[in-house]
């Protein structure tokens, strides 16, 4: 009897038979909205992102920092939980801790490509309106799991494999 072979298409946007679960300051954004979107990888992408910053501005010599960066997010959720996450994608790059400087470069360039693909949303929102209420043509199609190919696997991985300081 032959064994299913899994497919390994990460473009797979069908939303999952199971509620979204998740530790809250490691969510996506868009995860973390009553509205849940279904999931996609580029979420996957946005908390691997967010395990990366959490590791990186809280914890130095394998302890927890005491008052570390970013606490308010184990505790908050919800609307609260999504302005604070937008505002620091949009924000200056955060500080590592000192043992984890070397990583510095990762969290900075994966938040900008953090940023990039969610301005490129907003952009295509602000066209989508103007094209609505002026019935002007729709701007093509957004690719929303790839956040208009800004957030992709490829990119990430390309980050990744920089060398550290």
């Amino acid at each position: 009897m032959a064994v299913p072979q899994a497919k390994a298409d990460v473009g797979v946007t069908n939303t999952s038979s199971k509620p979204c679960t998740g530790t809250k300051p490691f969510m996506a954004i868009e995860l973390l909205r009553p509205d849940l979107p279904a999931h996609m990888y580029c979420h996957d992408l946005e908390s691997i992102f967010y395990v990366l910053v959490w590791i990186t501005l809280c914890f130095h010599d394998s302890k927890e920092i005491a008052d570390p960066p970013l606490r308010e997010w184990a505790d908050q959720g919800g609307a609260a939980l999504v302005k604070d996450k937008n505002s620091f994608i949009m924000s200056e790059p955060p500080q590592p801790t000192s043992k984890f400087y070397p990583l510095g470069h990762w969290v900075v360039s994966l938040q900008k490509m953090m940023r990039s693909g969610f301005s490129a949303r907003m952009e295509y929102c602000s066209e989508l309106a103007i094209a609505t209420w002026t019935k002007a043509m729709h701007p093509p199609a957004f690719k929303d799991e790839i956040l208009g190919s800004f957030v992709m696997f490829d990119t990430f991985q390309a980050i990744l494999d920089t060398k550290s300081l």
